[in-house]
């Protein structure tokens, strides 16, 4: 842009001074073409040289130029700019750019103008070192721009013909294109369902087979859970009645089954019926709303057991786990001395102390064995 007013700038200033006096003002325009059709879009560039010397500046009145406050008619106003300015010894250039269009069947096939333009300007001397005069206001006017505009269609038609040269045979090679590129994404959305169905069935009949022998058990949070209440009953039975031979066996029964969780040693499950009995030393679970199961268990884990299992620990195994597992140890050894020895001794606060231990235990396996941190635990 500044190299085409450059050049504007020479061709100006190649003109003797006497010429460049008569016109404080000098304005041009130029097209981007010389014949449009209807509807096309084309640029128009005016452009304007005024003098601007010590003595002298020539100040036009650009607020009438611009996009938004011009009138083309019959020329739509698309859009345009208005780059910046440029100086050249005694002249300053400044340009607008329009980007114009022409609809309406009446101007096919004749001459159409870009409408002529009337800028207003002033001329403001300077006389002296301080004192400026400001003239009078002028105009400049700015000749029309004449556009050809063409037509698409011959003069005795009468209508307007499409202007597209698809065939028969490009319509035909999109079709078969579009035909296969249909038939390919089907067959890899088939390969896909097939390759998605091979990689779930081994996951489902992994998850069958986990979830019959699952349900063919009781879980161990429901377990830890009865045994719980079951030290809960013999506790209150035993400070109503005293620690009785009963209530004894029914802690240490219970007491067994929550070390056996502790150690993970299999636990003897038995179904039992609807109104079935439970069997003497056997505690009896229920687990499940929608799908009820029901059955007996019970441990035959000692205190060695325990002693055994807490020896082979490693030092990974958290410091609260060893003293749960004594705990338990002491517990097996009060209550089997309290109901097997010849002369038992049956120390309310021993008893009771094991049994609130037990307790604890049987709650903190209830936690870590729930569903979710076993599903946590797992992944």
């Amino acid at each position: 842009m500044r190299t085409t007013i450059a050049m504007i700038a020479t061709v100006l200033l190649s003109v003797p001074s006497s010429a460049q006096g008569v016109d404080p003002i000098r304005c041009w325009w130029q097209s981007s073409t010389g014949a449009v059709t209807i509807g096309e879009a084309f640029n128009v560039v005016l452009t304007c040289a005024v003098i601007e010397t010590a003595s002298m500046q020539v100040v036009a009145d650009q607020s009438r130029l611009g996009v938004a406050s011009i009138q083309m008619a019959p020329f739509e106003i698309l859009g345009g700019s208005h780059p910046a300015g440029a100086h050249r010894l005694q002249r300053r250039f400044f340009q607008y750019h329009y980007q114009l269009r022409l609809i309406g069947a009446d101007a096919i096939g004749h001459d159409v103008n870009v409408p002529a333009l009337s800028i207003p300007y002033r001329v403001h001397s300077r006389v002296g070192a301080a004192a400026a005069l400001e003239g009078r206001d002028l105009t400049y006017l700015m000749p029309a721009l004449p556009i050809k505009v063409l037509s698409l269609v011959p003069a005795e038609a009468a209508d307007i013909r499409d202007g597209s040269d698809a065939s028969l045979t490009a319509v035909e090679a999109l079709r078969f294109r579009g035909s296969m590129f249909q038939i390919l994404a089907i067959a890899l959305g088939a390969i896909a369902a097939v390759i998605a169905v091979m990689a779930l069935v081994p996951l489902a009949r992994g998850v069958r087979k986990s979830g019959a022998a699952a349900s063919d058990r009781l879980p161990d949070r429901a377990v830890a859970s009865r045994a719980s209440q079951e030290l809960a009953e013999a506790q209150a039975s035993a400070t109503t009645d005293g620690w009785t031979d009963t209530a004894v066996a029914r802690a240490l029964a219970a007491i067994r089954v929550i070390a056996a969780l502790a150690i993970r040693r299999p636990i003897s499950e038995k179904v039992l019926k609807v109104n079935a009995p439970v069997p003497e030393g056997r505690l009896a679970v229920a687990h499940g709303r929608v799908r009820s199961m029901r059955a007996s268990v019970s441990s035959a884990v000692t205190a060695t057991d325990v002693a055994v299992a807490g020896s082979r620990l490693d030092d990974s195994v958290p410091l609260a786990h060893r003293h749960q597992l004594e705990g338990l140890q002491s517990a097996l050894v009060a209550m089997t001395a309290a109901l097997y020895q010849q002369a038992p001794v049956r120390d309310a606060a021993t008893l009771n102390e094991a049994i609130r231990h037990a307790r604890a235990v049987a709650n903190d396996l209830r936690r870590e064995r729930s569903a979710w941190s076993t599903w946590w635990s797992r992944r």
